[in-house]
């Protein structure tokens, strides 16, 4: 019934303040990433803390991903939903959706395993896999860690997602089929899952400062990150 696709590259990356900056086939292109700006005991968390910076002499790498699971799938819900199966229907992209997530786990071990091979003796159980005791992340856009879906297009652009995939952005920025996932692949050992949470007016002008937008577009595009 359901067609799946998997797209995945590697970069040579090296980190600049809070950004990434990341070369393919000649030209520069900047992952931007917000840190964040809360009272905690230890260090506020970026991204770009898990790439290693230009002057410390290490050739550092990013990778990028995006699969899919839901090609397809439309002839099918339209057949259920006609006969007024919704049951059926929901249950279809439902289970679509979990195969997605099942399909970016996959992947990702494999790229810890093989396709990288930063952790190439990775033994874990599946209780373990689930904790997500492996070493690297695959932080999505628009997620806790790098809210901004817009840097979606940078992601598309860099693994020409549509032509090797099917998968297309739309005008929202929200991915189709809806059965995908798509994200960026860090494997330094200390990297993780952390919530930018609130951010106050002068990152949001410094985020459109580094992007080349008016603080306007900035502020739209981080709205749901903004301190009242």
């Amino acid at each position: 019934w359901l067609d799946c696709k998997a797209v995945i590259g590697f970069f040579p990356a090296h980190s600049e303040g809070d950004d990434v900056i990341i070369e393919h086939t000649g030209t520069t292109h900047r992952l931007l990433n917000l840190r964040q700006q809360i009272n905690k005991p230890k260090a506020n968390l970026c991204l770009s803390d898990f790439i290693a910076p230009k002057n410390s002499g290490v050739k550092d790498y990013i990778g990028a991903f995006a699969v899919t699971t839901g090609i397809g799938i439309e002839q099918h819900v339209e057949r259920f939903e006609s006969s007024n199966d919704d049951y059926n229907s929901i249950m279809l992209k439902a289970l679509a959706d979990r195969f997605a997530e099942a399909y970016a786990e996959y992947m990702h071990q494999q790229v810890r395993i093989n396709y990288w091979g930063h952790a190439p003796y990775e033994t874990l159980d599946n209780e373990s896999l689930i904790n997500e005791e492996y070493t690297g992340i695959r932080p999505a856009p628009g997620y806790p860690a790098c809210p901004d879906h817009t840097q979606k297009e940078l992601l598309f652009d860099l693994l020409d997602v549509t032509n090797h995939t099917g998968i297309e952005l739309t005008s929202g920025l929200t991915m189709y089929p809806a059965s995908s996932v798509s994200g960026f692949y860090y494997s330094h050992p200390d990297s993780q899952y952390f919530v930018v949470g609130k951010i106050t007016d002068e990152q949001v002008q410094d985020y459109a400062q580094r992007k080349g937008v008016s603080v306007e577009q900035a502020t739209k595009a981080l709205r749901p990150n903004l301190a009242e």
